[in-house]
Parts: C-alpha cells; structure tokens; sequence
C-alpha cells in the first residue's frame, strides 16, 4: 500500500459544530474529514490571495501617490505662472492707464487702482462656487464697476 500524504491531528470542536459537519456532510455524500479538508485549503487559498492582494494594493498605491506628486507639482508651475501673467497683465494694466490719464487726475487715479485692488482681494477670497456666481450676476459686476468709475471728462 502507498504511503499517505497525510498527517492525522486530533483537535476539539464544539457538539453543536460537529453535528452541523456531519448534517452538511451527508448532504453532500462525504465524509467531514472531506469537508474539513475543503474548507481549511479553501481558507488557506483565500488567506494566501488576500496577502497577494495586500501586496499589489500597496505598489498600486505607491505608484498612484508618486503620479498625484508629480500633477500636483505640475499643477502648482502651472498656477505660478498663471500668477505670474496675471501679475503682468496688471502691472501692464496700471502701466497704461498711468500713461493716458491726465496728470491733475493722478489721486483719482491712485483711488481706482486702490479700489481695484481690494476689489480683486475680495474677488479671490471668494470659493468657487461664488466666484462662478459673482461673474453670472451682472448686477453685482455692474455694481463692482461702477465703485470703480470716475468721471474722466478732464482727459
């Protein structure tokens, strides 16, 4: 006869366990040692695929957090320089107005720059959602130009 590959251990179960084994054997046409072998290698498939899972979720991870890194920065040039323009398009914005408006007009001048600035402060503190509302009220943007109009009738 050729020997097993089996090893007997003997363990304890509680009587309400090994009734329900029985029952769910004989269901089946097998024996429990059967259906306790099934269900340890079973659990032992799924504990070693949970461990492979474990292993994969974390290189998934590391790679998805080493991308979100690299946008991120790429996110933040990105908005520098848009914050560089715009501080061009500004100063430029200044630049012009300095040079047509008439030399006596020159505080009212400092008083439109002033309020535009506080007015674009107050623009971007503003979240998204009321920037978006801000810009689809045209009342409230007439409003914002009109704190910001003067009369150049001298120029």
């Amino acid at each position: 006869m050729a020997e097993s590959k089996t090893k007997r251990i003997n363990f304890l179960l509680p009587v309400d366990t090994v009734k329900s084994l029985e029952k769910f054997a004989a269901k089946k046409n097998q024996n429990v040692s059967e259906i306790i072998r099934r269900a340890i290698n079973e659990h032992l498939t799924i504990q070693a695929n949970r461990e492979d899972i474990d292993f994969i979720s974390g290189i998934i991870r590391q790679e998805v957090k080493a991308e979100i890194g690299k946008q991120a920065n790429r996110l933040a040039a990105m908005l520098f320089k848009i914050g560089v323009i715009s501080a061009g398009g500004y100063f430029m914005s200044v630049r012009l107005m300095s040079d047509v408006i008439n030399p006596s007009m020159q505080e009212d001048f400092k008083d439109i720059n002033s309020n535009a600035r506080k007015l674009g402060i107050d623009y971007m503190k503003q979240n998204g959602v009321g920037v978006v509302e801000f810009l689809e009220d045209a009342d409230d943007v007439e409003m914002a130009v009109k704190k910001l109009k003067t009369d150049f009738t001298d120029i």
